[in-house]
């Protein structure tokens, strides 16, 4: 049974405006009436389609929604409530965020934005206390993994390219280590680029076609939970039988 289970959220599509736009005069006159600057807004596609058509991986970026659905499906779970689910989100730019198992994330997107830039903004958050329930370092995504290695005896990724398991089965593989850590790609579509195979014990898939983000952990999530259920009720008749033939 997985006593914590750990999901990553790699490359995930969250960053404050990137600042090399700032170059387009159309640019300057968005910020200029906004009266911001680009460290104060999140890179949102669907605000700033306009403005971000030459970015670089461009079907990767802008969309902190992603993040924000997942996050609240992830601290909304049974394993959460029961401490045994940590979660720890890789960005596009290499920020490696850390979250206290104790946050309550604002369920309004506005408001969840507006943490999160203050995160990039002070390096945690809140910005002063003894105790964050953010902070932020800088980190490649396979140099993060290997660091993860020692701590994890199963590494998965999830992939619509990946082995096509039933719940069941894959449910099975997560359940039966000890301490498994689950990648999934926070973009909203692509494969995640900077992963080689070597890292990873097992790519697997769970639908041949993608499903949103927040629905596949849910469903990970819920399911790990029905197992373990399922298992107790035998745990406990094997003890009864036990017992009864001493």
């Amino acid at each position: 049974m997985a006593k914590l289970l750990t999901i990553l959220l790699a490359e995930a599509s969250i960053e404050s405006f990137p600042e090399e736009l700032m170059k387009d005069m159309k640019v300057r006159n968005y910020f200029s009436k906004l009266k911001k600057s680009p460290s104060e807004v999140m890179l949102d596609v669907n605000y700033h389609k306009q403005f971000i058509e030459n970015l670089p991986d461009l079907e990767k970026r802008g969309r902190p929604d992603i993040v924000h659905f997942t996050l609240l499906s992830c601290f909304g779970s049974i394993l959460a409530r029961q401490e045994r689910l940590q979660v720890i989100i890789h960005t596009y730019d290499d920020k490696v965020i850390n979250l206290n198992p104790e946050i309550r994330l604002p369920k309004s997107i506005e408001r969840f934005n507006g943490l999160f830039l203050q995160l990039f903004k002070d390096g945690r958050s809140p910005p002063t206390g003894d105790q964050a329930l953010m902070d932020f370092t800088k980190n490649s995504l396979p140099d993060l993994v290997k660091e993860l290695r020692d701590k994890h005896d199963l590494i998965v990724e999830f992939s619509v390219q990946g082995e096509q398991l039933t719940s069941l089965e894959y449910s099975k593989i997560i359940f039966e280590s000890t301490n498994p850590l689950l990648i999934f790609g926070a973009f909203p579509h692509g494969e995640i680029k900077n992963l080689p195979d070597k890292l990873i014990d097992k790519k697997l898939g769970i639908y041949e076609k993608g499903l949103d983000l927040f629905a596949v952990i849910s469903q990970i999530l819920a399911s790990q939970h029905m197992i373990e259920e399922d298992s107790l009720p035998k745990e406990e008749e094997n003890k009864e039988k036990i017992i009864s033939w001493e």
